[in-house]
């Protein structure tokens, strides 16, 4: 009777464990896909009372995207193993998701889909050729394709700010901007476009569903909401609010000295915090 009872019990456990086996395709995907980012929701912010920043300074930054660290931003040029560029997870936003893109970075003009293509070049010609059997010339209508791969930049619009509640200073991304840089056949050097302008709150679902690579583990990936919001990424400070029409520091420097007058601003916004303090 024993002998039977155990049988049966290892048929059982064989049958439970063939059941629930994995083939090498659903442990891949489950391993390094990661699926259950799909229904991850962006980490809510603390709301901020007004009343409670004593201090705040607008600051615009430039991400290039050549720069090692925000490569996984740039890369892949086209969507594989889950994973999109930064400027594909925006465009599919626009283009699916019914986002809104914006003219400028106040966000108070839209722009629809077309006009967005029309930037990236994607705009209808017209080529003559000469038809092989009446040996006329003909209009033959052309579409130029998108290439989002054009976008080496990004334009990052930015709060700091002082919350006397928190005793800290703290900061908010207001809003993004691809830049396409692209060449013409009549104008001579590297061109560069300011695409469209993007609300970083409104977008923040679908990036938090979206992986980047990780340059050290393929099985701990972040989302491009946690790259923003832990600040995993290059940049430099292009611009602060000042009198003079918002102007950016390459219109008054240029080399070095813009470096320097960068880093000044930089260095000014984080000794705000520490002249608080008495030590």
């Amino acid at each position: 009777m024993n002998k039977w009872i155990i049988l049966f019990s290892t048929f059982l456990v064989v049958s439970v464990s063939a059941a629930y086996a994995q083939t090498s395709k659903a442990f891949f995907e489950s391993v390094v896909k990661n699926e259950d980012i799909q229904d991850k929701a962006p980490i809510p912010l603390p709301y901020v009372e007004p009343s409670d920043v004593i201090w705040c300074k607008t600051v615009w930054r430039e991400l290039v995207l050549r720069e090692k660290m925000n490569l996984p931003l740039y890369y892949p040029t086209v969507p594989m193993d889950g994973r999109m560029s930064l400027v594909d997870v925006l465009m599919n936003g626009i283009d699916k998701s019914f986002k809104t893109a914006y003219e400028d970075d106040e966000l108070t003009t839209p722009l629809t889909y077309a006009e967005i293509k029309e930037k990236f070049g994607a705009t209808s010609d017209t080529l003559w050729k000469r038809n092989n059997e009446t040996g006329e010339m003909e209009a033959v209508p052309v579409e130029n394709e998108m290439h989002t791969d054009e976008v080496k930049r990004f334009q990052i619009k930015e709060l700091w700010y002082f919350n006397k509640r928190t005793s800290r200073l703290e900061v908010r991304i207001i809003s993004l901007c691809p830049i396409r840089e692209y060449t013409k056949d009549d104008v001579e050097g590297v061109l560069k476009r300011e695409l469209f302008w993007v609300d970083y709150g409104e977008f923040r679902d679908i990036l938090a569903k979206q992986q980047v690579y990780n340059f050290q583990n393929d099985a701990l990936r972040m989302s491009l909401d946690d790259v923003f919001l832990k600040r995993f990424f290059s940049s430099r400070i292009m611009r602060e609010t000042n009198p003079y029409d918002n102007r950016s520091i390459q219109s008054y420097t240029t080399g070095i000295d813009a470096v320097l007058e960068s880093d000044r601003i930089k260095n000014e916004i984080f000794n705000y915090e520490q002249d608080l303090w008495e030590y």
